[in-house]
């Protein structure tokens, strides 16, 4: 394991000497060491979206007292991809929902420190699936009361 890991960081060193003009080294790491990967069983809210590129993504949450107590995703995308709905996950956990309806394109590229012009679409393909999940759950929650 501790292998894998110095592979991973010369890994990521490489990329990014090749890549810096375009990614943030934020980018590179979220697109590379994506956190909050997977699904739920049984989730609380769910949504599944595909962009105009292509590109699929679901999210899956668990709320607790109106708080992300866990939140995992998938997608078929890219590295952009994956660093977009990786960083809108990690944004999301632990918040109030109220909280996670401030998260959008905007505030995701600020958290990644951008993304190139043709990249950006990323970020709000992973706000948009967040918030139909949000949504998800506030349905399920009505039709429960």
């Amino acid at each position: 394991m501790e292998g894998d890991d110095n592979i991973k960081k010369i890994m990521g060193t490489l990329l990014f000497k090749e890549t810096g003009r375009l990614y943030s080294e934020k980018v590179i790491d979220y697109g590379t060491n994506p956190r909050n990967c997977g699904t739920l069983d049984r989730p609380d809210g769910y949504a599944k979206v595909t962009g105009p590129c292509g590109d699929t993504v679901e999210i899956f949450l668990r709320v607790r007292k109106e708080k992300i107590l866990d939140i995992r995703y998938t997608t078929d995308g890219c590295m952009t991809s994956h660093a977009a709905v990786s960083a809108a996950t990690e944004m999301a956990r632990g918040k109030l929902l109220r909280e996670c309806l401030k998260i959008n394109q905007s505030s995701i590229l600020d958290h990644l420190g951008g993304l190139p012009d043709e990249s950006q679409h990323c970020a709000l393909l992973a706000a948009i699936t967040l918030h139909k999940a949000l949504r998800s759950f506030a349905v399920g929650k009505t039709r429960k009361a």
